[in-house]
């Protein structure tokens, strides 16, 4: 079965790592790649009066640095990957990031999409980039991978699952985590913060559903008491030198949807050397 994954980048060395993370993740499993630039003048503040005066020469140079850095993007990838089993494709649009991913995903519908943590113009070293969060926020069509740039690649062999189990986590929703699982050789270690005693009933019911769903792959179910889930989930990880983290994120409340509270992915605490892939709730 072939795989369609969605990679934008900003030619950063972030967006090359992915990339190149995605690329090694996948290597048995036929694949198309789509490397998607997509550029915009921004109109904030002063720059906004341009919109009064359109700069057809920033136009045309964007597009060229877009066309340019994805033809040499794209032959770096071929030279590097030999694989038969995947295939390259770029795409340059001019308009936001957010819009050119939400347009191509509309037409392709992809399999998932693989971003890198922060872009070149993101300084904060322990947050993810704003872009990264942007998409994370408005696409919930599909699991998305969020590859740091200090990582090394290794296929992962324990991959961390936090739930509360509060969410009834769909077979649909979890099969790329168990994909994953499958092409790696993976076991998937679920962690929360509820001991099974205290349980209500419809969070053993999700529990149970969720065990048969992660059948055909190995894994167990740990817990961890008295302490807030990014404090617990740093610790695991930490100790037993998991290979990649993964969550529900679940649907935005009201007041999430207007911009306030936390998205679910910066409640778990920000991992420089470790993928997160994002689990949507549909």
């Amino acid at each position: 079965m072939e795989s369609s994954i969605l990679i934008p980048t900003d030619f950063s060395k972030n967006s090359w790592n992915a990339m190149l993370y995605a690329i090694k993740l996948f290597e048995d499993r036929k694949c198309s790649f789509y490397i998607l630039h997509a550029y915009a003048k921004e109109t904030y503040g002063l720059d906004s009066l341009s919109l009064l005066d359109p700069d057809e020469a920033f136009n045309k140079t964007s597009e060229n640095n877009s066309k340019k850095g994805l033809r040499e993007t794209i032959a770096r990838l071929h030279s590097l990957n030999k694989n038969t089993k995947h295939s390259f494709y770029a795409v340059s649009e001019s308009m936001s990031l957010l819009s050119a991913v939400k347009n191509l995903n509309k037409k392709i519908q992809f399999d998932l999409l693989v971003l890198g943590a922060k872009g070149s113009a993101n300084k904060n070293e322990a947050a993810y980039g704003q872009h990264t969060l942007e998409i994370l926020k408005n696409v919930k069509e599909n699991p998305i991978l969020i590859v740091p740039g200090n990582v090394d690649f290794n296929q992962p062999k324990e991959i961390v699952l936090t739930t509360n189990f509060n969410t009834n986590i769909k077979k649909s929703e979890i099969e790329y985590l168990v994909t994953i699982a499958k092409l790696s050789n993976a076991s998937i270690q679920v962690l929360s913060l509820e001991q099974p005693s205290n349980l209500n009933f419809g969070q053993k019911r999700n529990k149970v559903k969720l065990r048969k769903q992660l059948k055909d792959v190995a894994h167990s179910f740990n817990t961890l008491r008295n302490v807030k889930m990014a404090i617990a989930l740093n610790c695991f990880v930490a100790i037993r030198h998991s290979n990649m983290i993964s969550y529900v994120d679940k649907k935005p409340s009201f007041w999430e949807r207007f911009g306030f509270g936390r998205l679910s992915l910066n409640k778990l605490g920000y991992y420089a050397e470790v993928p997160v892939l994002a689990i949507h709730s549909k």
